[in-house]
């Protein structure tokens, strides 16, 4: 802990690196956290993200007269455009000593540093000794899914980090507060109700696992998805507070700046998550012809394909393709579990064979991040306090 605190005053990104070659060391984890938190403390936050909206936000409560009562009315409050506990919670608690969005950030960035870091740390201790390096790509790409420069998209990408700590306790340690923990995240993203669905059906329901394979399959062959019919069924059966933000995902205007944002972006962001689409899918079927898993982590197993094969077909709605990230965390874990503990030649052949397409996800993934890192990310809390610097570190490379 010691050397967290050191590292977090004098040089996180230093302790960040150091943390990652000393990875079986007691204290990489919690440094791995303090870095975390820095960087939200730390990262661009500039008009084309949604960081500066919960900024915004924050100065607007600062400078309200702090009736909790009002804030209260705003949970769940589609009218509002926020319709969740957490973050509306959070900023208000600090809105009550301070207006400065880097504070907020960095309390942020503890809370995604905590179960960022744990969940990487619950997949590593699936192996034992000395990694080898297909071992350190498939932890890498785990790790760079939903990576830390997530924290701009706090409420989506938080959730999904929760989510996956209570699952994997639950569905591969068997500790049943897992499924509890996993719940907590529909307080921080409303669209998290569906993920826990998932989770509780397949703990309730037992579905053979040849099925959930063909189902995985299947879910690729589903060339159109008639939107009206699905936005009728949800307006249907979803709770009364859910509704606006239904309606605004499927508002016709909002499907069309959708489609043009999409256009407008690189090549490379567009695709890279294809990359990861093609290694699973490939890798996934040689693990269902050619190994036994244990019971665990075949339980682990059948979730990703159950929630793989969901995730795929919602990626054909408007920001739908989120929950593929979400998914891609399960089947990324399973994936390294089996490979580190697996005897058969074959499933080890075939990691080396695709390691290419992991290696190109995981530079893409590097490349977006640059995007976020500031240039005061490179030095400590006390230049980032003493500055106003909000400059990425991509324009520097370029």
């Amino acid at each position: 802990m010691k050397n967290a605190i050191f590292y977090f005053i004098l040089f996180p990104f230093l302790g960040l690196i150091n943390a990652i070659r000393n990875y079986r060391s007691n204290w990489a984890k919690p440094t791995m956290i303090a870095f975390v938190a820095f960087f939200g403390l730390s990262m661009v936050k500039s008009d084309t993200v949604d960081s500066t909206r919960y900024m915004q936000n924050l100065e607007i409560m600062y400078n309200s007269n702090k009736d909790f009562d009002t804030i209260q009315a705003g949970f769940y409050n589609g009218e509002g455009g926020q319709i969740d506990v957490y973050v509306t919670l959070v900023t208000f608690v600090f809105s009550m000593f301070t207006d400065n969005g880097n504070i907020l950030f960095l309390f942020f960035g503890l809370v995604f540093g905590y179960f960022y870091a744990n969940n990487i740390w619950l997949v590593l201790t699936q192996s034992k000794g000395k990694l080898h390096w297909e071992q350190h790509l498939l932890l890498a790409a785990f790790s760079l899914v939903i990576g830390f420069w997530n924290i701009n998209g706090v409420r989506m990408w938080t959730a999904a980090h929760v989510f996956f700590y209570g699952g994997f306790l639950y569905l591969f340690q068997g500790k049943k507060k897992g499924i509890f923990i996993a719940a907590t995240s529909m307080l921080i993203h409303f669209s998290f109700v569906l993920p826990i669905f998932l989770l509780v059906s397949y703990s309730l329901v037992k579905i053979n696992f040849r099925l959930l394979y063909i189902f995985y399959i299947a879910s690729f062959f589903i060339a159109e998805l008639n939107i009206d019919f699905i936005r009728t069924t949800l307006e249907s059966n979803l709770p009364d507070f859910l509704l606006p933000k239904v309606k605004t995902y499927f508002n016709d205007d909002y499907l069309e700046g959708y489609e043009e944002v999409t256009v407008a972006v690189n090549w490379y962001v567009l695709y890279y998550k294809k990359i990861l689409v093609y290694f699973t899918v490939i890798f996934i079927s040689i693990l269902f012809f050619k190994t036994t898993p244990s019971e665990k982590v075949k339980k682990l197993l059948g979730f990703s394909l159950l929630f793989l094969s969901v995730a795929n077909i919602l990626s054909l709605l408007p920001s739908g393709a989120r929950f593929l990230n979400v998914a891609f965390l399960f089947s990324l874990a399973t994936s390294f579990i089996i490979y580190s503990n697996v005897k058969d030649a074959f499933v080890l052949r075939s990691v080396r064979i695709l390691s290419p397409l992991l290696i190109l996800f995981c530079i893409i993934s590097v490349r977006l991040s640059l995007d976020y890192f500031n240039v005061t990310t490179l030095t400590n809390p006390i230049v980032v306090f003493m500055t106003d610097i909000n400059q990425p570190l991509i324009d520097l490379i370029k």
